[in-house]
């Protein structure tokens, strides 16, 4: 993993305060209270703990509708849970958190979300849409009314905007963001920002170490160290990581090995996954420098292991990430799709009104039947309608419950196409179901966390095995089946 990937470290720095509200009950009391613990856990590298106090915190608040509770658990629970590695929830609890209605112009809540959004998209790689996501929380962070926590917060977006322009390979701006960023920690309360500080610190070796200053490196390493011991700082593994990436650069391998080893001992108490592949691969390549294969062997191999473990979780993640991004689009999709469900409630009150005009001139015992077949109408045509928003609902959410509901409210189809195509695969019978519900194939990737290239291949295959040529309309072929 790229030893640039964004602030993991930045899990002990502090979290969103809380702004000032009307007196609370009992209930938002002990929710308030927990969500101290968690941040007392966070700064204490007790990441497990914290996701424990948040997650009851994220109950309580539900049951008594508490706004704030709610915002501030779920950001709580995504910032743990990217640490965890479990990048799919983290980026939807983040979600959750920014649309409670306490989040809405709480500058530091809505910095930190996407602060942390920007961190996930870079690991994810998505370069643009992390740079996106840092520069907003930036911008949030200059609109905070108090000083201090907007200089606090401020300096975080600087550190971040260093790191970003630094994977960009633009130098210049990220040191032009890390002297903003010591000019601003200058002023500050250090007892308060001396994370920020250690953090700077380290940025600067980095860069210096890059342009083999080693001596200016060293330096910086050696204040970042000082704040750690001074201000008895729990999290130390970033600061060695890079300490060993120095000495490797300067091919004194015993040296970078002693750092290394000291960043691992630190991750196996702070237990941040996503920190443990980068140095168990440093290790394992010093110790093959070494001729030491046994050793180069048995880290490699731990490395290709976690590797795998959080490939796995980057991967369902990546889908979810792209999901978000198109938010917008779908937004206004759905809005489309709500006129469409107006207009058809509007020609069946038209319909209805008609029947009841022309129902006058019936006889008292044809009035009733008529309005007895027309409740009928109604409740089945209401049961339709809820049956087939809930069709489309559960293929936009790629839900599992699709198919088999699908099957139900189309019987016929499901029927024919597999009387015909008995060999369809549940791949192949969803893509079916899909076209038959006139989704397009922007809209088939969409929904399916797939890219349209995929979707265009998976219908040529389609295609193939329906034996028909370029010339037949594929959406008009498989209606034939309703």
């Amino acid at each position: 993993m790229k030893k640039y990937v964004l602030s993991f470290y930045v899990l002990l720095c502090l979290f969103p305060n809380v702004r000032p509200q009307s007196p609370l009950s009992i209930k938002e009391q002990a929710v308030d209270s927990l969500l101290t613990k968690v941040s007392k856990e966070i700064r204490s590298v007790s990441p497990e703990q914290g996701l424990e106090f948040a997650v009851k915190a994220l109950s309580q608040s539900r049951e008594s509708n508490y706004s704030k509770g709610k915002a501030m658990s779920c950001f709580y629970i995504g910032q743990l849970l990217f640490y965890f590695g479990d990048y799919n929830k983290s980026l939807q609890y983040l979600s959750l958190s920014e649309q409670e209605k306490y989040t809405s112009g709480n500058y530091i809540l809505l910095s930190e979300i996407s602060r942390i959004k920007g961190q996930l998209y870079s690991y994810l790689k998505l370069k643009e849409a992390s740079f996106s996501e840092l520069k907003k929380a930036y911008g949030y962070a200059l609109q905070i009314r108090e000083k201090k926590e907007r200089e606090r917060f401020t300096s975080l977006a600087y550190e971040n905007l260093a790191i970003a322009f630094n994977i960009r390979g633009d130098q210049d701006s990220s040191f032009f963001y890390l002297m903003e960023n010591k000019k601003l920690l200058a002023r500050t309360d250090e007892n308060k920002t001396f994370n920020n500080a250690i953090n700077l610190y380290t940025l600067f070796g980095e860069y210096f170490g890059n342009k083999q200053q080693y001596d200016s490196a060293t330096y910086y390493f050696n204040n970042a160290l000082a704040l750690i011991s001074k201000h008895d700082y729990p999290y130390t593994s970033w600061l060695y990581g890079h300490w060993g990436d120095l000495y490797s650069q300067k091919n004194e391998s015993d040296s970078a090995l002693f750092y290394y080893r000291k960043a691992l001992q630190n991750l196996k108490e702070t237990n941040l996954k996503n920190e443990f592949p980068n140095i168990y691969q440093k290790i394992s390549e010093i110790y093959s420098l070494k001729g030491i294969e046994d050793s180069a062997t048995l880290y490699n191999e731990k490395y290709l292991l976690i590797s795998s473990e959080l490939r796995d979780a980057k991967d369902k993640a990546t889908e979810q990430a792209l999901q978000i991004l198109l938010k917008e689009e779908r937004h206004y999709a759905q809005i489309e799709q709500q006129k469409i469900l107006t207009i058809i409630g509007i020609i069946l009150v038209f319909i209805s009104i008609l029947i009841l005009l022309y129902g006058r001139h019936w006889n008292k015992k044809k009035k009733k039947i008529l309005e007895e077949k027309e409740k009928e109408v109604t409740d089945l045509q209401s049961k339709l309608n809820e049956s087939l928003e809930r069709v489309l609902t559960l293929a936009q959410k790629n839900d599992p419950a699709f198919l088999p509901l699908f099957r139900k409210v189309y019987p016929q189809f499901s029927q024919n196409i597999f009387q015909k195509y008995s060999d369809l695969t549940p791949s192949e019978f969803q893509l079916c179901a899909l076209i038959f519900l006139d989704f397009t194939s922007k809209e088939i990737a969409q929904y399916t966390f797939v890219t349209h290239r995929s979707v265009q291949t998976s219908k040529s295959r389609l295609r193939k095995k329906f034996e028909i040529d370029g010339q037949t309309d594929l959406y008009q072929y498989i209606k034939s089946f309703g």
